[in-house]
């Protein structure tokens, strides 16, 4: 800080430096105006006279030092032309200054000046690589790529001035957009080598791999891009997202079978990215492979509706019927789809697209089931109309629809022969053969289409129907449509548990096919009907009508004896346990291992926590061995159910007990997720006569972490769970502890 005395004359000492300058004393005016300049160093004035006597006397830093300073001031009062003006001043003197070059494009660009803008950053960029200014050559390659941002050299320059100021998450991403960018320029070459230079950087990038191949694909060199990622997928096989590059590399180099084998691998490891088939589908219709996309869509069916993935799904079908309406697996996947999210208005105009179909194909028989199915949904009188001119029925006879009405219940003629159809099976009258035709009057399914025909103009039959359902069902178990048709039926009249027991049966017949999806699914749907579906006897209870013939009693069911729900699960203590149902859905410890390493390494990237949670069964050694295996079924059922809308993944060992992995959950959250498991158990009653509890109870040890680097031993895990365990267990269980972290760095 400079002091002056009080005698100072800023005057006096102006007019004294006006006669110095005037006289030719350049020095001795300079020393005057600096002098004025200490005391008042806002005065853009007299620092303007300063850059002025500067450049006269060659002392050219000290003249743009001054002049830059009257530039700023006109910036801030938006006086940019002189502003502009006084720049280029300043840049005549001192060229090899690129902070003076950048800031002239900076008012070049305020001012729309774009062209200018451009030679104005070109030029503060080769000026800074002259003098070693990193931060001002990035800073003028940065706003030159803002005004082209198709120049993909501009972009690769700057990625590479980032990597040398050792900013390499700035350089990556420019050299990912350098890559992309030289590639719409068709620069092969070019973009090879920026996504060379990413990959350098962060080798298992999926986004430098998948650009890296796309520029490859575009150059007629698929196989290379290929081979890239391949290497990549072989030194980090845990990677999956490398498998979804590899298969969209596939696709759009138009290697279908490659995409879709590439998709199923990946599929079989993790079933939520069932996603990339549906890619793969897609593919197919636009290489009008229709029946290979439908059947796609039909193997991921119930996990497209489960997914909330319907209209993606719907939208591919469609697309097919704008190629090729009359496409029929189109239009019966379409069908399903509809079907069983029960959509029954979408359903019946499906089925009347789809019985035209048939019938274009000379499928009459077909047609004729599919209207009888779609006056079932949704009565209509075209598809009625329809219907009767294909059966030869007149819709609006008057003797047929008196024959119809059944004002006491089945007496009339008609019904009898509607109900001998029904439940004579496979039979047919002595010395006739059923036609070709009508062979399909035999099955279950085409029986309630013409029972459900028959009651859209009668309604007050549907206690009758429900009987005769009921009757059908004892006399064909096992036709599957017939049961679910029952099924719903006792939903509509309000008997939750005779259709959760239907369910559960249900369930336990399609898991015995191997469609454990859909077992699930009813699984499910019994458990939400009714909270004891898994303590319902499987022999449904003997219909009321006089019609059905009487059915043994139920055996009475022990709730007092060691291992009651076996009991109830199996028919008798000695029957052998079920098949895998749940359980055999549930991860292996191996399995679970693999996926804790791959979450925890991904949490260490993304920054969030990750609890891990360690669940036995209380006392469970003294439960009978013949009732372990239904048990567990139970059991793991309620896991599934409490773990799935929290996105938790759940494994069994018969040594350690049940693993849960929760991602993006903290300890309080880890301990709320247990408790409701805990609570899930309890409530479930399940009998244990040798529990201080009288009914099966859970005990669980949660720990939580927040991952801050990559590669932590799984063992020290399940250690820390154990010993925490072992404390609950000993203070009589049924309870949650929450473990201190695993791990923490110091």
């Amino acid at each position: 800080m400079a002091f002056f005395s009080r005698s100072f004359d800023r005057e006096k000492t102006l007019k004294q430096a006006e006669k110095h300058a005037q006289q030719g004393k350049l020095e001795a005016a300079i020393k005057d105006y600096e002098l004025v300049a200490r005391t008042d160093p806002r005065d853009v004035t007299i620092a303007n006279i300063l850059g002025d006597l500067y450049q006269r006397v060659n002392r050219t830093q000290e003249a743009a030092g001054r002049f830059a300073m009257v530039a700023e001031h006109y910036v801030r009062q938006q006086q940019l032309p002189q502003a502009i003006a006084l720049y280029k001043k300043i840049i005549r003197l001192q060229p090899d200054q690129p902070e003076y070059s950048l800031a002239l494009g900076n008012l070049h660009r305020k001012q729309g000046m774009v062209a200018d803008a451009k030679q104005d950053y070109r030029s503060a960029a080769e000026a800074a690589r002259r003098n070693g200014a990193p931060e001002t050559l990035i800073s003028a390659l940065r706003e030159l790529a803002k005004l082209d941002p198709d120049d993909g050299r501009v972009k690769r320059e700057l990625a590479e001035a980032h990597l040398r100021s050792g900013q390499r998450t700035d350089a990556f991403e420019q050299f990912l957009a350098a890559g992309t960018a030289l590639r719409r320029q068709q620069d092969w070459e070019g973009s090879l080598g920026a996504y060379d230079r990413a990959l350098s950087i962060r080798p298992d990038s999926t986004s430098a791999l998948g650009g890296y191949a796309e520029t490859c694909i575009a150059a007629g060199q698929a196989l290379l891009g290929y081979e890239r990622i391949r290497q990549q997928i072989s030194q980090t096989p845990n990677n999956l997202e490398l498998a979804v590059v590899l298969g969209r590399a596939y696709l759009q180099g138009g290697e279908l079978d490659a995409a879709e084998a590439t998709f199923d691998r990946l599929f079989a490891i993790d079933q939520s990215r069932f996603e990339h088939r549906l890619e793969v589908a897609e593919a197919c219709v636009q290489r009008e492979d229709f029946d290979r996309a439908v059947h796609i869509i039909r193997s991921l069916l119930n996990l497209i509706l489960d997914r909330g993935q319907k209209k993606r799904a719907t939208a591919i079908l469609r697309s097919i019927l704008e190629r090729q309406p009359n496409h029929i697996p189109t239009i019966e996947c379409l069908a399903q789809v509809y079907e069983q999210s029960g959509e029954k208005r979408k359903l019946a105009s499906t089925l009347d697209l789809l019985s035209q179909a048939y019938l274009d194909a000379g499928r009459e028989a077909d047609a004729i089931r599919t209207l009888e199915q779609a006056v079932r949904h949704q009565p209509s009188r075209k598809a009625r109309q329809r219907l009767a001119a294909l059966t030869g029925h007149k819709a609006d006879d008057p003797a047929a629809a008196a024959a119809m009405s059944f004002p006491e219940g089945f007496e009339s003629p008609s019904a009898a022969g509607y109900y001998d159809r029904m439940t004579a099976g496979a039979t047919s009258p002595a010395g006739t053969t059923p036609s070709v035709e009508r062979a399909e009057t035999t099955s279950g399914e085409y029986s309630i289409a013409l029972l459900d025909s028959l009651l859209v103009q009668n309604p007050e039959l549907m206690q009758a129907r429900l009987t005769l359902v009921e009757r059908m069902v004892a006399a064909q178990p096992d036709v599957l449509e017939t049961r679910l048709q029952l099924k719903d039926m006792y939903v509509e009249s309000g008997r939750k548990t005779d259709a959760a027991r239907e369910a559960m049966v249900l369930a336990q017949m399609y898991q015995a096919r191997g469609d454990a999806d859909k077992a699930a699914e009813l699984r499910a749907e019994a458990l939400s009907l009714d909270p004891n579906a898994a303590l319902l006897p499987a022999t449904p209870p003997a219909p009321v009508s006089p019609l059905a013939a009487p059915l043994p009693p139920a055996m009475p069911l022990s709730f007092e004896v060691p291992g009651g729900l076996g009991t109830l699960l199996t028919g008798s203590p000695t029957a052998e346990p079920p098949g895998a149902g749940r359980l055999g859905d549930l991860l292996t410890l191996a399995q679970f291992q693999k996926l804790h390493g791959r979450e925890w390494n991904r949490a260490a990237r993304h920054g969030y926590p990750l609890t891990l949670c360690l669940a036995r069964l209380d006392f469970f050694e003294s439960y009978p061995a013949a009732f372990r295996q239904p048990c567990l079924e139970v059991v793991a059922g309620l896991f599934d159910a409490q773990l799935a809308p929290v996105g938790g993944m759940a494994a069994y060992d018969p040594s350690e007990g049940f693993l849960v992995l929760i991602p993006d959950a903290d300890a309080e959250q880890g301990r709320e997720q247990a408790e409701h498991l805990r609570a899930a158990i309890e409530q479930k009653g399940i009998p244990h006569a040798s529990s201080p509890h009288r009914v099966m109870t859970l005990s669980v040890a949660v720990t939580s972490d927040l991952p801050l680097f990559e590669g932590m031993p799984f063992d020290k895990f399940v250690a820390v769970l154990r010993d925490a365990l072992a404390q609950v267990t000993t203070r009589g269980g049924n309870l949650v502890t929450v473990a201190p972290a695993a791990y923490r760095r110091s």
